[in-house]
């Protein structure tokens, strides 16, 4: 989760946390017998400690973007171990994807989780501490990874009774925002095209706790060049133009943490570059609705030739979407949530009622193939004092969520797959 700097974030928290068992096994069955939900309930109790064992092993070796090659190995090794056979290793980078397939034909459902961790030397709070000097996993991708693996052991052993495939993209790069677009370019869809993609994202919610809404969920990121030239008054056109672009912004960068409404602009501005003859203006824009990208893209691209004076030239260049965000498909999100709370209980599912401006997210890159849901996971203990704010230096995740997304994702692609 692309996150430029770190403010207590005020999220919707609750008492509502559900319970993990502590019972696991080294090697898993063939086969968990039983309805289909209660089996997928005893892999995770049966997987339990040692999908821990694997979170923490993950979290004492992070890798930053573009470096996580143990971490892609551990995945692999640990998808072959519960016996996964289609497995592809570098794609797009250290990707990793694999595929569950059902004893009958039918849709492919995929999960997406994201491997890499970011740079951080302030003190890691937890016994299993990062042995990599200056990364650490403080935005929960190791937990989002450990709910792939754990969803892997449970559609294994349903394999027999699905009729459908599920499949598992484990993304590097997610930090700099450039890993699902090259899983994308590399073909990671090619051979299977997902009906659905669905992921989720820890967040300081309590433990037990997902939240999500249908629509724009967190902003996308755009960037954009502006230049100036001409024998006219410069300085004077350039501040203009400066004037404009702050103008448009509606958060300020103090309140770039707290929600706002859909149609908000968050502007960043680089200081102009000015050289012979001509200035140079950079910058980003978050934005969630689309018609304030159109406003803002017409601005840079049109609209400041008007303002400057007689003598300077103005040009534009605009690209959206930079980091995708997350735009939620509506029908999908409307079932999944329902599935969720059908099996995690009506108050487990909490609306999103706005979008934090300072976050951002590539998963809408996967949502501009196929039609994809995310929620926000809560790991957050406030009686023990954790809070799961990601990239904050004190970050710690009660991994009793992991149980509680697994649960989750495993009750959505249930739902989207037929069962016998």
């Amino acid at each position: 989760m692309p996150f430029p700097r770190i403010v207590p974030l005020v999220g919707c928290l609750a008492a509502f946390v559900l319970g993990c068992s502590a019972a696991g096994s080294q090697a898993p069955p063939a086969r968990v017998d039983g309805p289909v939900d209660d089996r997928a309930r005893a892999v995770l109790e049966r997987d339990a400690t040692r999908l821990v064992e694997f979170r923490r092993d993950l979290h004492r070796h992070p890798e930053t973007s573009g470096n996580e090659a143990r971490t892609a190995r551990a995945v692999s090794d640990e998808l072959r171990r519960l016996g996964l056979t289609e497995i592809r290793s570098n794609v797009g980078g250290f990707g990793v994807v694999a595929i569950v397939r059902g004893r009958r034909p039918g849709p492919t459902i995929a999960y997406r989780a994201d491997m890499d961790a970011v740079a951080s030397t302030a003190p890691d709070p937890v016994d299993f501490r990062s042995v990599n000097a200056g990364v650490r996993h403080i935005c929960g991708h190791d937990i989002h990874t450990t709910i792939g693996v754990a969803l892997a052991g449970i559609f294994q052993s349903l394999r027999d009774s699905l009729v459908g495939n599920v499949m598992f993209v484990f993304q590097p790069a997610e930090e700099r925002a450039t890993g699902a677009n090259a899983m994308l370019a590399a073909g990671v869809f090619t051979a299977d095209r997902p009906a659905a993609v669905y992921g989720l994202h820890t967040a300081p919610y309590e433990a037990g706790l997902l939240g999500t809404t249908p629509g724009p969920m967190m902003g996308g990121r755009d960037r954009f060049t502006v230049s100036l030239t001409g024998s006219g008054d410069l300085s004077a056109a350039t501040n203009l133009a400066l004037q404009a672009l702050q103008q448009a912004g509606t958060v300020p960068p103090d309140l770039a943490f707290t929600n706002q409404p859909i149609d908000f602009i968050a502007m960043s501005l680089a200081p102009p570059q000015v050289a012979a003859g001509q200035a140079t203006i950079t910058g980003t824009v978050t934005v969630a609705a689309s018609a304030s990208r159109a406003r803002v893209q017409a601005l840079v691209t049109t609209g400041l030739a008007a303002l400057v004076p007689a003598g300077v030239s103005v040009s534009g260049t605009y690209q959206a979407k930079w980091i995708a965000g997350v735009t939620n498909d509506t029908g999908l999100t409307t079932r999944a949530t329902a599935a969720i709370r059908a099996r995690l209980g009506a108050e487990t599912v909490r609306a999103v009622t706005g979008i934090v401006p300072a976050f951002s997210e590539d998963f809408g890159s996967f949502q501009g193939v196929v039609p994809g849901a995310f929620y926000f996971l809560g790991v957050s203990n406030s009686s023990r004092g954790w809070v799961g704010m990601p990239h904050a230096p004190e970050y710690v995740a009660d991994e009793a969520a992991i149980a509680v997304g697994a649960r989750a994702m495993a009750a959505v692609i249930l739902d989207r797959l037929s069962t016998r």
